[in-house]
């Protein structure tokens, strides 16, 4: 049997779901909270990418309908985190957190800082197995120098690998998913990529099946993209 072919979504940075307050700001590539739009359903396990600045000392709470891997990835300052009855921390920059959360129960965000705005990702993954406790994974900026450094591996009860780079213009690089299906997400957080011949700005994303290895190309210095592979 032929192998199926290849096919991709781009999901643009200017379409995505936008909450603002005085306190916050909500960017949601996928649908999210009270933002539900047409195309922007759950990307097979990541049902949720959000990129979310809080101003000092504030906090949100945010309800989880069904079993969920939370990943946080801090971007500029650390994120506190708590979830009633369960675990409490924080996760600074140059670490990435793995969060296993209940049906029903409600996770905690929060500012920890009096004097400066921070930024961060929280991804919401359906789970293959329930991890029993919250991981955490270390990494340093150099690590991302001109290649996709591996910050979180697939397998096991993580049904997802999180690779992140920082390139500088013209750089290249390749990248080759695991057998059995699995699906890419990319995500450009600064700069832009050509990524599977398509242009790629900060903030846009783009998700691609049955493709079982990509090519990217920096287009800027400093570019830096996210890629995530998730199991079936």
């Amino acid at each position: 049997m032929p192998a199926p072919f290849p096919s991709a979504r781009i999901y643009l940075a200017d379409q995505r779901g936008r909450l603002v307050t005085a306190q916050q700001q909500r960017l949601s590539t996928l649908n999210f909270g009270a933002y539900e739009a047409e195309g922007r359903a759950a990307f097979g396990r990541l049902r949720a990418f959000n990129e979310e600045s809080l101003a000092p000392g504030q906090a949100i709470a945010l309800p989880v309908a069904e079993a969920t891997l939370l990943v946080l990835l801090p971007i500029t300052g650390a994120v506190g985190y708590r979830v009633p009855a369960g675990p409490a921390g924080t996760a600074d920059v140059e670490q990435v957190l793995v969060l296993p959360l209940p049906a029903g129960s409600t996770v905690h965000l929060h500012n920890p800082y009096d004097d400066a705005v921070i930024t961060f990702l929280h991804l919401w993954l359906a789970p293959a197995a329930v991890p029993a406790a919250a991981r955490t994974f270390t990494y340093s900026f150099g690590q991302l120098n001109n290649q996709l450094a591996k910050l979180v591996p697939l397998g096991g009860a993580l049904p997802a690998g999180l690779h992140l780079g920082c390139f500088q213009g013209r750089c290249e690089a390749e990248y080759t998913t695991q057998p059995g299906g699995n699906q890419l997400f990319a995500f450009v957080l600064a700069g832009a990529f050509e990524l599977q011949n398509r242009l790629l700005h900060a903030g846009d994303g783009l998700g691609l099946t049955h493709c079982a290895q990509v090519e990217l190309e920096a287009l800027s210095n400093n570019a830096l993209v996210l890629l995530l592979e998730l199991a079936p």
